[in-house]
């Protein structure tokens, strides 16, 4: 996989680190995430479906559901776990911020 030159915007946390950078292997129409640091470090991934709930959760929010597919796991993470799910969907939301915020946000009906 081929990670893009330089990392976006919505690659960095608060603190400017890197946590994550888009790649994509040469012949896909579609990108990953390869994560840089912690206890996922390595693993690439991608998102499927992304869509937010039609309904509000306990407190009151939109949650947003999302499937994926791991690409590559090369230290072996349990990649099913709450935790990473969590942290990925961190990520994801990020990603959507970042759209909505530089208006480049698709919501495509399918």
């Amino acid at each position: 996989m081929n990670k893009q030159k330089e990392n976006s915007n919505t690659d960095q946390t608060k603190t400017q680190s890197k946590r994550y950078a888009f790649a994509q292997r040469q012949g896909d129409d579609f990108s990953c995430i390869k994560l840089l640091e912690g206890q996922y470090e390595g693993i690439i991934y991608k998102y499927n479906q992304v869509k937010f709930s039609t309904t509000e959760n306990a407190t009151g929010e939109i949650p947003l559901k999302f499937t994926y597919d791991i690409m590559a796991n090369p230290n072996k993470e349990d990649i099913k776990s709450d935790d990473f799910r969590n942290y990925i969907g961190d990520i994801l939301i990020e990603c959507v911020e970042e759209q909505l915020k530089n208006g480049t946000f698709n919501i495509d009906d399918k």
